[in-house]
């Protein structure tokens, strides 16, 4: 995954999405089917943009990049700051 794939990623999943949800996006015990009744009942999104969500947040954990999205989240002045702090915190509790 290039970074301009990553980058792509995180803008169809919503950084603060892929943080406040990366716990359970990593949990491979989570199905992918499940995820997506949990989006859709807890932030209202349609099914077809939850499918997206999932999908793309597990892309990138499979491919070895969470520590890297996780970094542009921590850094990037478009989410709030609390955003920022939890993915900071998320990324330096990851192994690379």
């Amino acid at each position: 995954m290039t970074n301009e794939q990553l980058t792509r990623s995180l803008r169809s999943i919503g950084m603060a999405c892929f943080v406040e949800y990366f716990p359970r996006f990593s949990d491979l015990n989570i199905s992918n089917e499940h995820l997506i009744q949990i989006l859709m009942r807890e932030q209202k999104y349609k099914e077809s943009g939850c499918r997206t969500r999932v999908s793309q947040s597990r892309r990138i954990i499979a491919n070895g990049r969470a520590k890297d999205a996780l970094l542009i989240v921590a850094s990037s002045d478009r989410v709030s700051s609390d955003v920022s702090a939890a993915a900071g915190k998320l990324a330096h509790s990851l192994q690379r």
